[in-house]
């Protein structure tokens, strides 16, 4: 083998190498992506399953039992429960709440097995407000015919690399309105 020859060949060599290279960076970027999605598609199913979980309950304590037969309506904004005591009554514990607001400063991790790789726990964090239609985004201060509930789901994630991205937190808010018919 002559010199061009060993240098065609010894060139050929690095180009490869810089080939396998490449390909098994993108091939791992896709990996982190494909898990990222993963994790990120597990908090949305546990957003939206408190919100419906909680949507199931009475919109009030106070309206628990204002169906046909049960007890009167509620027809004033005076019957509702104040702003400030929205929250679980004194001892109910989760998850036998019954009503809507009950879920207002709840806090709790994921009880099933998570098949994400990587992933301890996925923390899930709610918070329940009186909300005004004039403005659906903020907090009312008093009492109205609608609740507002954002819930928030993030995974811990162990052990802390470069290669383990930070985990993003999944926001939902769903508005809760009473009605009642005469």
């Amino acid at each position: 083998m002559n010199t061009g020859q060993t240098i065609l060949s010894l060139g050929a060599v690095i180009l490869w190498s810089v080939t396998v290279l490449l390909t098994n960076r993108a091939s791992l970027q896709h990996g982190t992506i494909i898990n990222q999605t993963q994790i990120d598609i597990y908090a949305v199913s546990l957003a939206q399953a408190k919100i419906e979980e909680a949507s199931g309950k009475s919109f009030d304590k106070y309206s628990a039992t204002d169906t046909m037969g049960n007890g009167n309506p509620i027809t004033s904004l005076s019957q509702l429960a104040d702003p400030s005591l929205l929250g679980k009554e004194a001892g109910e514990v989760y998850p036998d709440f019954n009503d809507f607001d009950d879920y207002n400063y709840f806090t709790g991790s994921n009880p099933f097995k998570v098949y994400v790789p990587g992933v301890d726990t996925f923390r899930i964090q709610t918070t329940v407000c009186y909300v005004d239609t004039s403005d659906p985004g903020g907090k009312a201060s008093v009492r109205t015919w609608h609740k507002k509930m954002v819930v928030k789901v993030w995974s811990t994630i162990s052990p802390w690399s470069a290669d383990t991205p930070q985990p993003d937190t999944v926001v939902m808010t769903y508005i809760y309105s009473y009605w009642w018919f005469r």
